[in-house]
Parts: C-alpha cells; structure tokens; sequence
C-alpha cells in the first residue's frame, strides 16, 4: 500500500470516526499515541540490535512504527508531503 494511500486513510478515520476503529482511537488519545510511537520505536531498535537479523521482524517493526508515525503526523495536521519536503531540503 502506498503511504499516500494510507494516509487519505487515515484522514478519512479523523474526518469521520469510526467505533471500533483503532486509528480513530489513537487520533481520539494523543498521549496513548506518544506511547505506541515511542513503544514502536523502541521494539524497531531492539530487532536492529539483535546479533541474528530478522529482516522479516525488522520490516514488521518498522512498518508499526511508520504507521503511528503517520497516525501521529495526521493528528497534527502535517502532510506526508511535508516531511518529504523537510528531507528534499536537507538533501543539499
């Protein structure tokens, strides 16, 4: 799935919340959401730290993170495009 198809997703969740919805959950607690990207990130440095690589918990572990992540930047209403902007900038 492209991320900008995940990300009108997850607009569409924030627009219109759904019961049930876990998206529309963490967009309803930000501080629960801090938690999950801080929770994600943590579990995506201990799977890059192992001695044994797992490429497929590695890839599990950060498509959580970018996920929340996303959750995150769309609670704050900062595009995907934006932070491609900010990388773009930084590429000089």
């Amino acid at each position: 799935m492209p991320l900008s198809e995940l990300e009108d997703v997850l607009r569409s969740r924030r627009a219109e919340p759904q019961a049930g919805s876990y998206t529309s959950e963490l967009l309803a607690d930000p501080e629960r959401l801090q938690r999950k990207v801080m929770e994600e990130a943590f579990e995506l440095c201990l799977e890059l730290g192992r001695a044994e690589l797992s490429h497929e918990r590695i890839a599990e572990e950060a498509a959580d993170l970018v996920y929340h992540v996303l959750v995150g930047l769309i609670g704050a209403g900062v595009a995907w495009a934006d932070v491609l902007a900010v990388l773009q900038e930084r590429r000089k």
